[in-house]
């Protein structure tokens, strides 16, 4: 007759599980939701940055994003210095579009193959699509713009010749 008070195997493999397959459960879960939210956050960014990469003059969401890039993508030094990268070239004096737009293409395109879009070609992230009535619509905003600061100037001006 077996002893009693004797573990086999199977005893010991049970309470191993009952022990450890809940806190494996949870450390699993933990890893795959930080996991998840990283990934969020890397899908949320580059997809500002698509959305407002050609807009005139630069969104504000737009520079907001670029400087949350070395955090975001922290992991990924390959899009970090392609970030460092346009930095460089936006801060230059006068600004290079040329330069500037191949930049933004390189990082894009870099984000792109972290998030797995593989298929996404720079062709493809070169296409913005601006409607007509948009563009003709800023350019009156910029010549109101200009003519009101032209009046003002003119009118301050006017009112400091008075009071001499």
């Amino acid at each position: 007759m077996p002893d009693p008070t004797a573990w086999s195997l199977k005893d010991i493999a049970t309470v191993f599980a009952l022990f450890f397959g809940p806190i494996c459960a949870v450390g699993l879960t933990l890893w795959h939701q930080r996991r998840s939210e990283a990934r969020g956050a890397k899908q949320r960014l580059f997809v500002t940055l698509m959305g407002h990469r050609k807009s005139i003059p630069i969104s504000l969401e737009w520079a907001q994003s670029l400087n949350v890039i070395d955090v975001i993508y922290a992991d990924h030094p390959k899009v970090v210095g392609k970030w460092h990268e346009l930095y460089d070239i936006v801060c230059t004096n006068p600004l290079n579009e040329a330069k500037f737009q191949h930049a933004v293409l390189e990082m894009m395109s870099e984000m792109a193959k972290v998030l797995g879009y593989r298929s996404l070609q720079q062709t493809d992230i070169d296409k913005f699509y601006v409607p007509e009535t948009h563009a003709q619509q800023a350019s009156r905003n910029f010549d109101v713009q200009t003519e009101f600061l032209r009046v003002l100037k003119a009118s301050k001006s006017m009112s400091q010749g008075k009071d001499n």
